[in-house]
């Protein structure tokens, strides 16, 4: 049922299940809701937080509800013909005089001569923008879903340009909150929970003053950043551009497949075309605190590992100097990892020559694997900068763990206004270190990595209660079936959690499974599944039950990928599925995007490596990945090992 918290007047708090504001008003409705508005502008000031408008586009008055502005996009990245704009709507669904917020759009029209409508894009997080990204790569996502609809991306209250002035300070730099937890590898049980205690207060007490910072910085605004005003706000999107009785069409991917399950079962009868992939578990996330997800969340990642050192093995040099020779035991190999990254304790890595100069602790090292795991399309790249940094130069591994500060904000807001309130007298640092401890033991040993990569945790420190919080029901009767994505292998979004949507709503959904490692399916492309994606959206056509699609590339190069030839229209669908993982995991990460090298000169700290190389993650076929890996830096590295 969806609850209503925290009214602030008498009248919400009595019809707290009350049908939210709908953007199809009477004409009688509108007059008044007009005045209305008219008279607030007229005689009240609107909310101010550091001297600057509430969430309304610089140099735009308050407008009615309902009201769309587009105008053509002016970055020098954007596609031609994009369109950005914005869209007027309440600020508080259930609360009239709460006001109104502007939600930033983006638009890429449908390439084909009659649009079928729209389509909404979420690239998960949460904290990802979805403005930016169609914008500037909705063009793979047209290629990837089909050229019939007008894709629109839009800014989840508080990220991305919806809201500006979003401050914040930079508590994580050298904390356990960027360098992820550190302990000996060898210690006893007790040992090592008395340094993950001491770990876990101090990560308590940062979290706690960001919390602090954001009340003081945003106010109010902050519990407007829920899940659940998120779908209120597609809904009325989608009312606005394609009309009252028009249905909401979706595509979104982890967290994205978290607002898709709470979509499809807050608006089940405004259902149109859902398709939501790398699926994350709703009911936990709206249910328990964040420490209690990761004995489901983590149970693929070990696998995962097992098959990026298998792989390594089968493939040997160059595409993997990590490998002494072709076919050496998997085992070998996992363990001249493993011991490099327990040595790092002892003797953290210094790094003088990366953007961010510093060391690399074995906290680092291990949440770098842990990432590496998302994205196998670029294991020979990952299995490179391992190899560097067991030469000595860390650098290429310390970039990539560069934090982007203000994301871990952003995903605080959205996971907290979801999370279940909890008392801090429920949530010791002695119960999270028990668990992740138990979860280390028996599920991952990435636990304690994803805990600071993913940032969800400290919500009991969180200071304000959203309006709405939507704990079910999940398993409603939709006015169309959806179409559920998942990797059999998917490190953080286990195939369980797929399963588990498909059980809750039945014949209301039909899940695709593709056979491979990865986060999303994308993360390997693969024409089956692009094939069925596109008849989803262009006729509403369900894969059949129990299918189960193979990857068209694999991470590592083997002698059958270099016999394959694709058609030039093969070639693109590769692209853009590869591209656009790419896109959807940089708009989401908490790290930054480390700048491209194509071939140019990079000093590294070691002098080993003379040329830097380029990323594999915009190959067209395997072979071609093989041969972009077979340059003299990789050797010259690869021969030290």
């Amino acid at each position: 049922m969806v609850k209503k918290k925290d009214a602030d007047v008498e009248d919400v708090e009595e019809n707290r299940e009350q049908m939210p504001i709908r953007p199809q008003p009477s004409k009688i409705q509108v007059v008044v809701l007009t005045l209305g508005l008219s008279l607030l502008v007229l005689f009240a000031p609107l909310p101010r937080l550091n001297g600057q408008t509430d969430i309304i586009p610089d140099g735009i008055w308050p407008m009615d509800v309902g009201t769309v502005d587009w105008k053509a996009c002016a970055d020098v990245d954007d596609i031609p013909g994009s369109e950005c704009g914005y869209i007027i709507v309440p600020k508080d669904y259930f609360d009239p005089s709460a006001g109104t917020a502007s939600i930033a759009l983006g638009r890429l029209r449908a390439s084909s001569k009659n649009s079928k409508g729209t389509v909404l894009f979420n690239p998960g997080g949460p904290g990802g923008a979805g403005k930016p990204f169609v914008t500037k790569r909705g063009n793979l996502l047209q290629n990837y879903i089909g050229e019939e609809y007008d894709l629109v991306g839009f800014d989840p209250r508080g990220i991305g340009e919806t809201f500006k002035d979003f401050s914040f300070g930079n508590f994580k730099r050298n904390t356990v909150l960027e360098r992820s937890y550190d302990f000996a590898p060898n210690g006893t049980f007790e040992e090592i929970r008395e340094v993950l205690l001491v770990q876990q207060r101090e990560s308590n007490s940062l979290l706690e003053t960001t919390f602090d910072v954001c009340r003081e910085t945003m106010g109010e605004e902050l519990k407007y950043m829920g899940t659940a005003t998120v779908v209120r706000d597609m809904d009325y999107i989608t009312a606005a551009l394609d009309g009252p009785d028009a249905l909401i069409n979706f595509y979104g991917g982890s967290y994205g497949s978290i607002l898709g399950q709470y979509l499809v079962n807050m608006l089940p009868d405004r259902i149109g075309r859902v398709a939501i992939d790398g699926i994350a578990d709703a009911v936990a996330w709206s249910e328990k605190p964040s420490y209690q997800w990761y004995r489901q969340w983590l149970v693929s990642s070990e696998n995962n590992y097992d098959q990026f050192v298998d792989g390594c093995s089968a493939t040997g040099r160059p595409a993997c100097p990590l490998a002494r020779h072709k076919g050496e035991n998997p085992s070998l190999i996992k363990d001249r990892i493993e011991s490099f990254i327990n040595e790092l304790y002892y003797n953290p890595l210094p790094v003088p020559h990366a953007r961010l100069p510093g060391v690399l602790t074995s906290g680092r090292a291990r949440g770098y694997v842990q990432l590496l795991l998302q994205r196998p399309i670029t294991w020979p790249k990952a299995a490179f900068d391992i190899a560097s940094a067991i030469n000595g130069d860390g650098s290429f591994i310390l970039n990539a763990m560069e934090p982007n500060m203000y994301r871990d904000l952003e995903r605080s807001a959205v996971s907290c206004n979801d999370n279940p309130p909890f008392a801090l007298a429920n949530v010791r640092p002695e119960d999270v270190v028990d668990e992740l401890l138990y979860v280390y033991q028996n599920v991952s040993h990435f636990v304690f990595n994803v805990v600071t990569a993913e940032p969800d945790a400290g919500c009991q420190f969180w200071p304000v209660t959203p309006p709405e919080r939507f704990q079910g029901p999940w398993n409603n009767t939709l006015s169309n079936p959806i179409l559920v994505l998942s990797n059999t292998e998917d490190p953080v979004t286990p195939m369980d959690s797929a399963l588990k949507v498909q059980d809750l709503l039945g014949e209301s959904a039909r899940l695709l499974l593709q056979d491979g490692p990865g986060h999303v399916t994308l993360a390997l492309p693969s024409f089956c599944t692009a094939s069925h994606v596109q008849a989803f959206f262009s006729n509403g056509t369900l894969p059949p039950k129990g299918t189960v699609c193979k990857p068209d590339v694999t991470p590592f190069p083997t002698v059958t990928d270099h016999s394959i030839l694709y058609s030039s229209d093969q070639e693109q669908i590769l692209m853009s599925m590869t591209s656009l993982h790419d896109a959807m995991m940089d708009a989401v990460s908490p790290y930054k995007a480390p700048p491209t090298v194509d071939g140019k000169c990079v000093k590294s700290e070691s002098g080993k490596v003379a040329q830097a190389v380029k990323p594999p993650t915009a190959m067209l076929r395997p072979a071609q990945l093989a041969n972009d890996w077979s340059v003299s830096g990789i050797v010259m590295v690869m021969d030290l090992i």
